[in-house]
């Protein structure tokens, strides 16, 4: 099993010496140092104002992002783990799918009653750091501490303990303090006329924030295509099993990873007898395209918003 930290590692310095060095080695090839700068006209006024907003907004949301990692994630954890809703949950079946640092990674399948009184089982994954004890196993009880105050929810297990990455935390703290440095470094040091496009003060800023962008408008539309909803906790946890069936089914024409989108038309009355039609996607695996059809399937919809809607077997925390 590949390990996320390090792949994370990768694709972060990756990104950092394509939005800060790269930039830098471009222009130093390509302008002669010895140059005069230019007088200031408009556009380097211009260009001067846009980096500015550029690394105020670059420091502020790299900053949010650094200290909720390093310093909020942990505590909020904590503090849901013993204030949130406590739920016993059965588990069904459980795969390791690999060891990361002496601490196995669990897929488990968990049956419980929600918060809106309908039985479901769920799909979870755990990081369990005494796999020796075996405290896991089909036919286990587990307490879940569930806090649906925000609107993503969160789920964890009681009595859980959090620890930092600290690899992880000295690699944020590196791009953070290499951001400070660039964006502090140049107008300290610079003539500050030098500061046009696409000189690296004003152009880094402005890169970071359209990758930001970029990478952020990718993952949404993966998640989007993929099927995945933003509500997924909390469907699990006020959801409604119904009985739905699907009239038809077609691709597409959608790939992720070579895997086709389907999109399913079904038809389904809640418990308030309303009888509702909605269309819903999903990225279905190759090898499971032949199973495929109309005709009944189970289906979890929150009743606030029946027009949502995912199937039973695909719920997960």
């Amino acid at each position: 099993m590949r390990k996320p930290n390090l792949t994370i590692s990768f694709w972060a310095l990756y990104t950092l010496a394509f939005t800060v060095v790269l930039p830098m080695i471009i222009y130093y090839s390509s302008v002669d140092g010895s140059e005069v700068p230019e007088d200031p006209t408009n556009f380097t006024y211009i260009s001067i104002g846009i980096a500015i907003v550029g690394w105020i907004l670059l420091l502020a949301f790299y900053g949010r992002f650094y200290v909720k990692t390093v310093f909020a994630n942990k505590s909020e954890i904590l503090k849901n783990a013993k204030e949130g809703t406590t739920i016993i949950a059965t588990v069904k079946n459980k795969v390791q799918e690999g060891v990361i640092k002496q601490t196995a990674v669990l897929q488990l399948r968990l049956a419980f009653t929600n918060l809106a009184g309908t039985p479901v089982e769920a799909g979870y994954q755990l990081m369990d750091s005494k796999p020796a004890e075996r405290r896991y196993e089909k036919g286990s009880q587990i307490e879940l501490s569930v806090n649906m105050k925000k609107k993503a929810g969160l789920v964890v297990p009681k009595g859980i303990q959090v620890i930092r990455n600290v690899p992880m935390v000295y690699l944020y703290t590196f791009i953070f303090l290499v951001l400070i440095g660039v964006a502090v470094y140049y107008p300290v040091s610079a003539d500050w006329r030098y500061f046009v496009l696409p000189h690296p003060w004003t152009l880094i800023p402005l890169i970071n924030l359209g990758t930001a962008l970029f990478i952020g408008f990718l993952i949404g539309m993966i998640g989007k295509v993929s099927g995945a909803s933003k509500n997924a906790v909390r469907m699990v946890m006020y959801g409604v099993k119904a009985q739905g069936e699907i009239t038809s089914y077609n691709q597409t024409g959608l790939y992720i990873n070579e895997q086709p989108q389907v999109a399913f038309n079904i038809e389904f009355t809640d418990k308030q007898g309303i009888r509702h039609s909605m269309v819903t996607k999903k990225i279905v695996s190759l090898l499971e395209t032949h199973k495929l059809g109309t005709g009944p399937v189970e289906i979890m919809y929150l009743p606030e918003a029946p027009e949502t809607v995912v199937f039973y077997e695909d719920l997960s925390l």
